[in-house]
């Protein structure tokens, strides 16, 4: 079953080729094809529900959704969210934080489905208090489009059970929630993008990742290149090293193709 609108049928197929408006209106016959092809292969796609006031990052964002196969839809407001799922409540909200006359935590108590917040908010402290107050994940803008795609693989494919909160690679600890780092114990500084090109490069640890694929997992849409890719690898590493974690900071170039994070070269002590 597809949710809709009973003026606007939100959910189309997961792929187009153009920008347009992703509220924009798809017939019955297409859902219904749509249904078919996934039912030809057992397994039915998941419903994405996408509020976001800024029509341009929420085009962004549901084009990347349905590039794997998510029905996607969005919606500007709360109150247009309600109207949507008014027949069946999505798989998954993703959702501004702060919204006309509502909020994330509010409308995914609403649609009764787990919810991964956008907030502008920095530090520790916001995050903490979202996730105490019930979200399921919460991304800080700016993000890169690949870790919000990850992270809504995980949480669909893991249901309430949430995301996992930690990926340990020797002495490096990565807390992905609070978006902290710590080495044996001692918390190692970092800028948001700094964290967001680290934790690219352990998804997972010890493959290359190209100058391009780090830009689309670590910077937002449209911004970047690959310039800037080697730049915050030069100050991720001089971090890490400082903090003790070898030279480079477990940070290997591969020589015309990209970046590493290896094991093979962290200290043991």
């Amino acid at each position: 079953m597809c949710i809709r609108d009973r003026r606007k049928r939100a959910y189309v197929r997961p792929v187009t080729s153009t920008p347009r408006d992703i509220t924009a209106d798809t017939s019955d016959a297409s859902l219904a094809s749509m249904a078919m092809q996934t039912s030809g292969t057992g397994q039915e796609p998941s419903r994405v529900l996408v509020v976001e006031p800024h029509p341009t990052l929420r085009t962004v964002l549901v084009q990347r959704l349905r590039q794997d196969g998510h029905l996607t839809a969005a919606v500007g407001k709360a109150a247009e969210a309600l109207e949507v799922c008014q027949d069946q409540s999505p798989d998954l909200l993703v959702s501004a934080e702060l919204l006309e006359q509502s909020s994330a935590l509010r409308l995914s108590e609403q649609l009764r489905c787990p919810v991964i917040v956008l907030t502008a908010r920095s530090g520790a402290e916001p995050v903490v208090g979202l996730l105490d107050d019930g979200a399921d994940d919460v991304l800080r803008k700016p993000f890169g489009l690949e870790e919000l795609a990850a992270r809504c693989r995980t949480l669909l494919k893991r249901g309430h059970s949430g995301l996992q909160e930690r990926v340990t690679v020797g002495p490096l600890e990565v807390h992905l929630l609070l978006r902290q780092v710590t080495l044996r114990d001692q918390p190692v500084e970092l800028s948001p993008r700094e964290f967001a090109l680290l934790c690219a490069l352990l998804m997972p640890p010890g493959l290359v990742r190209s100058r391009q694929e780090l830009l689309r997992m670590a910077w937002p849409p449209f911004s970047g290149g690959p310039r800037s890719v080697d730049t915050q690898v030069l100050t991720l590493r001089r971090k890490l090293e400082q903090a003790g974690l070898g030279e480079g900071g477990g940070i290997t170039t591969v020589r015309q193709r990209g970046y590493r994070f290896s094991l093979d070269i962290l200290p043991s002590g």
